[in-house]
This record gives C-alpha cells, structure tokens and sequence, in this order.
C-alpha cells in the first residue's frame, strides 16, 4: 500500500507525462484518486461532500470516457484530484485523529 505523498506523487508525474500514458493507466488513475477522495470525505466525516464536489464529479465523468479527454484535460484532472487529496490529508492530520489515516490502494 502506497502513502498518500507517494500516491500524489504518482497522479502529478502522471499528469506531466499524460501523453504517454495508455488508457488503461489513465483509467486506473482516475478510479483510485476517486475512492481515495471518497475514502478520506468518510474519514472527515463528510461523505455527503463526495456528491457536492465538481472535482469528484470530474472524475466520475472522466473515468467512464477517458479516451476521449484531451492530454490538457487528463492533466487538469490528475493535478486537480492531487490537489483534493492533499487537502484531505491535511484536514486529517489537523483533526489529529491517529486512528483515521486515509490510505490509498
């Protein structure tokens, strides 16, 4: 299992390198930075939030169809899941609750 730093590493260098990536990396990236994102929504205590963010829904959108996004949109996207994560992790770290680390797959 990957750290969060590691997955936010992994979805910015995928978002550098976005044009040579195949379809299937794109997909599986897409997938994993939305259940994270659901995941760490649940560890705050806010899953509702899931639903409310243009960033999620983003990437529900994307992931049924990434083959027809252009490099700059696939690009968008990854950066901007990486920046909501990053996010979450902070306010998880801030709650100072040991017990609910958000993990990625």
């Amino acid at each position: 299992m990957k750290t969060i730093a590691d997955f936010v590493s992994e979805l910015t260098k995928a978002a550098h390198d976005v044009h040579s990536l195949p379809e299937g990396e794109k997909l599986r990236l897409l997938g994993r930075a939305y259940v994270t994102i659901r995941e760490g929504w649940q560890v705050l205590g806010e899953p509702a939030r899931l639903r409310e963010t243009a960033e999620a829904m983003d990437l529900v959108n994307a992931g049924e169809l990434p083959m027809h996004l252009h490099a700059d949109e696939m690009k968008a996207l990854l950066l901007e899941a990486a920046k909501v994560i990053r996010e979450i992790q902070a306010a998880i770290e801030a709650q100072g609750d040991e017990h609910s680390r958000l993990r990625t797959r």
